[in-house]
């Protein structure tokens, strides 16, 4: 039998933490016969190297960033393979790049575009418990690359994809909750969430999983285990939707407690502005959500969108090129919000959720400004000093 077993920066942080997984994975070893191990880099590694380029910069070249960041992994699967092999387990760590992973997109993130598994196959017959850097590969440019925050977890299910085996992702909680503990201790633990709503719950800020490796899961209709390094109890599965999980109103909530809500004003309204703005936006890679668009009796438009404050870089560099094509535009960034949502696929056959969320939020006398929707989600912008409060009551609201 196959498995991959992914471990995040938390379950690594300490050499005596990959000591103990060493020791797991020899156990393990006795029951699968082929193990595949991908691995983020040790505890907060990534964020100090990242403080060191910004020390430098503040804008620092997206390339040489992206060759910056990719230590972090290497060093962490460098340390497991010597671990292994110190307790007697053949094994072997490769980068993104020797592991045949091939991205494609602009620098920090990266997609993954295909893996060539040749040189795994032929390590994990020889009898190796194979390492593989998380979080990055190779372009056709011959660039390193990176697939932006949580891309470990897209390294493990495009690997089990293309190995055609089990996904197991560990970190340091036991599962998915219904809520972020630490925001409402009272949350419930999930044994099973849909494909679809942890997609949403991931994308709208439930820091647990990477949209883009759910995604992934759902294509290839893998089954993914997420679970606590080193526990033998507990864990949740993503997975299919069934009728268990329609049953119920929400499924969950998530939060994003930094946001920009950038507003754009006095544009001359056509289809053709409207898509320059947003081309913009794509052409420096930021990643936004919360859109909304008004258009006055006068023509001009105006367009409000949401982004997280770890991206306020690249949110200037897009306002510096929409003031730049635009001259009479006006631009006004709020600082001081946050997101909260509401996710759950028994939504769509209920009605009546966006009045209770609502209502909850109300009965706090919590201001909601920006409000968007999905077929099984609900999310809007509120004051950040509010979040705790306003999730503690949407969270008794539906039982969560």
């Amino acid at each position: 039998m196959r498995i991959v077993l992914k471990y995040g920066g938390s379950s690594v942080a300490t050499v005596e933490k990959i000591q103990k997984i060493a020791d797991y994975l020899i156990e393990l070893k006795k029951e699968y016969d082929e193990i595949v191990v991908v691995a983020s880099a040790m505890g907060k590694t990534t964020d100090g190297l990242i403080k060191l380029a910004k020390e430098i910069t503040s804008n620092p070249n997206q390339r040489e960033l992206d060759s910056l960041m990719s230590i972090g992994e290497q060093q962490t699967v460098t340390l497991i393979a010597m671990a292994l092999t110190a307790k007697g387990q053949k094994a072997i760590s490769l980068t993104g790049f020797q592991a045949g992973i091939k991205t494609s997109g602009v620098h920090t993130k990266n997609k993954i575009a295909n893996i060539s598994s040749e040189r795994i196959e032929t390590l994990l017959r020889e009898g190796n418990i194979v390492i593989i850097t998380g979080f990055q590969g190779i372009n056709n440019s011959g660039d390193i690359t990176t697939l932006g925050r949580g891309g470990s977890d897209t390294s493990a299910v495009a690997l089990t994809v293309a190995l055609n085996c089990e996904c197991r992702i560990y970190t340091d909680v036991e599962g998915i909750y219904s809520v972020d503990p630490r925001l409402y201790p009272k949350a419930k633990f999930l044994e099973k969430i849909s494909y679809e709503e942890m997609m949403e719950m991931a994308n709208l800020g439930a820091g647990v999983m990477e949209t883009r490796a759910v995604e992934l899961g759902k294509k290839y209709n893998i089954p993914i285990f997420v679970g606590k390094s080193l526990s033998y109890t507990g864990g949740t599965y993503i997975m299919e939707k069934d009728i268990a999980l329609e049953d119920k109103l929400i499924t969950g909530i998530s939060v994003t407690k930094e946001i920009i809500v950038t507003n754009i004003s006095n544009v001359p309204f056509s289809s053709e502005n409207i898509a320059e703005i947003f081309s913009t936006i794509d052409e420096c890679g930021l990643n936004i959500n919360m859109i909304t668009q008004n258009i006055n009796r006068y023509m001009r438009v105006e367009i409000s969108f949401s982004c997280q404050a770890s991206e306020k870089y690249l949110l200037e560099q897009v306002v510096e090129k929409i003031r730049a094509k635009f001259s009479t535009c006006d631009i006004e960034l709020n600082e001081n919000l946050g997101m909260l949502s509401i996710v759950g696929v028994g939504m769509i056959n209920n009605s009546g959720i966006a009045g209770k969320f609502f209502t909850s939020l109300s009965k706090g006398n919590i201001n909601f400004y920006q409000v968007t929707t999905s077929e099984i989600s609900i999310s809007c912008s509120i004051d950040r000093e509010n979040i705790e409060k306003a999730v503690n009551l949407v969270a008794e609201e539906f039982s969560l």
